[in-house]
């Protein structure tokens, strides 16, 4: 899975809703109604030719314009490494000398170990002193409570509780309740896709989990997460119920899932397709339609965030 690709989407998408959940006072003094998403290739002509790419600079004005604008910079990190923070200090600096304007730096580490919410610190010592120290905020997702996040207004809230540590009610009732968050958000589809990916990605059911997730939709008459769970899981718990009940239930919810996971990536990737390029020619859907392998369709989910045209997603012929 590309983590910073879906993240770095998910970030433009849910720029506003990223800073009111993790920042609220700073989001208050910040306008969102324009937003400008700066290229990541601002440094490639510094003079020493080494290209460095942050992954996503917000430029934005201040409600009362001063400073006129404010430039977040965010950063997506799946491993903490000890020369983050050096990094961190060159592109805060490159950021500063580029725009002669106030930057606040942000990190979003994807794997345990920064605390949660947290200040993180550089410092550059010399003769024993310090000569430099640099500040940056951290959000360490995986270091939350997702019973923090799971019912809250913000849509990231739930959506970002799969990073989180595993909430009291227990791994399937956290999808569940993540799921039904988004249901009753009244977000567009393009963007439910969005979030719900990010459901799916980081909340992945084994077999013995999945059965008890269809039965807890069944006993909750849950018809709002249904229409959210990604087709592909939707459709294999169904299918594994019904081929359960001729050949056994453990056979036919494997085959079930086998054969819903192909489907729901297919029509994932049709939606976000039709998303980012508009309407999908019935000549491209049909290509989409005929792909039954799961991993091409995974690649080709991953390659939607880059790609700029139908033709750079490279669509196999059969």
């Amino acid at each position: 899975m590309d983590h910073d690709a879906l993240f770095k989407e998910l970030l433009r998408t849910f720029f506003a809703e990223f800073m009111q959940l993790f920042f609220p006072d700073v989001a208050d003094q910040l306008d969102f109604t324009e937003i400008i998403f700066l290229d990541k290739e601002l440094f490639s002509d510094l003079a020493d030719g080494i290209q460095r790419e942050p992954d996503l600079i917000a430029q934005l004005r201040t409600k009362d314009g001063r400073p006129e604008i404010v430039l977040v910079h965010t950063e997506v990190q799946g491993q903490r490494r000890s020369t983050f923070g050096a990094r961190m200090f060159e592109y805060f600096a490159l950021l500063r000398w580029r725009f002669k304007l106030p930057v606040f730096p942000i990190v979003v580490y994807l794997s345990p170990g920064a605390g949660g919410l947290v200040t993180e610190q550089y410092v550059e010592r010399l003769f024993d002193r310090d000569v430099n120290v640099f500040s940056f905020s951290a959000v360490g997702l995986p270091d939350l409570q997702s019973d923090d996040y799971l019912s809250n207004t913000n849509v990231l809230g739930p959506a970002l509780s799969a990073l989180m540590k595993a909430s009291h009610l227990g791994r399937v009732a956290q999808k569940y309740q993540s799921l039904l968050a988004l249901a009753r958000s009244g977000l567009d589809p393009a963007r439910l896709a969005l979030l719900s990916n990010v459901v799916e990605s980081y909340m992945q059911l084994n077999e013995q989990d999945q059965t008890q997730f269809a039965e807890l939709i069944a006993a909750t008459g849950g018809e709002e997460v249904k229409e959210m769970i990604s087709v592909y899981e939707q459709r294999g718990i169904e299918k594994g119920f019904e081929q359960g009940i001729e050949q056994g239930i453990e056979q036919g919810i494997e085959q079930g899932i086998e054969q819903g996971i192909a489907r729901g990536k297919r029509d994932t990737l049709l939606r976000q397709m039709n998303f980012k390029f508009g309407r999908v020619p019935d000549e491209v859907r049909s290509q989409v339609e005929r792909i039954t392998n799961a991993d091409v369709l995974d690649a080709l989910t991953d390659r939607i965030m880059t790609a700029n045209t139908l033709d750079e997603m490279r669509l196999p012929e059969e």
